[in-house]
């Protein structure tokens, strides 16, 4: 286990529009304020599409992270997440888990970590900059190498 004390700056709020991709609205939205990392403690809407890292039907092994992606369609859910600045790509990358309930199923549930989006009607979005300390992703071996946030 990890902790830290945050120093938190700025709070930005973000409303997407129908058609709007989520997770690169979101990063345009960051990188527009210049913010490097944050959390995202508000995030729901309606989403045309939603594609992610989940299963649609029970799996053999449940502790491996997995293999497969799910997309749905006409959604309405809540989720949240971070923000982290990627070296490498030069920008800030959110990370968000989302959970939706899909309109023309009684609202079957799907949740996940989110590939990509698009919003429906609209999404809301608060995002918490976080100043101090630097936040990492760093592969943990222990969590099959997925790459898990880190204090600098």
């Amino acid at each position: 286990m990890q902790s830290s004390e945050v120093t938190t700056g700025r709070r930005v709020a973000i409303v997407l529009e129908p058609g709007d991709e989520v997770l690169g609205s979101l990063a345009r939205a960051c990188a527009e304020h210049g913010i490097r990392q944050g959390f995202v403690p508000v995030f729901s809407g309606a989403f045309r599409t939603a594609r992610f890292i989940a299963a649609d039907q029970p799996v053999a092994d449940q502790e491996p992270p997995l293999p497969q992606e799910v997309t749905v369609t006409y959604t309405e859910g809540i989720g949240s997440g971070t923000i982290l600045w990627d070296a490498d790509a030069g920008a800030a990358t959110p990370h968000l888990h989302l959970a939706v309930g899909v309109k023309n199923a009684a609202a079957a549930a799907f949740a996940g970590h989110l590939l990509g989006a698009e919003a429906h009607y609209t999404v809301e979005i608060l995002v918490e900059e976080v100043v101090a300390p630097a936040l990492l992703r760093v592969p943990d071996p222990r969590a099959f190498g997925i790459p898990t946030m880190r204090f600098a």
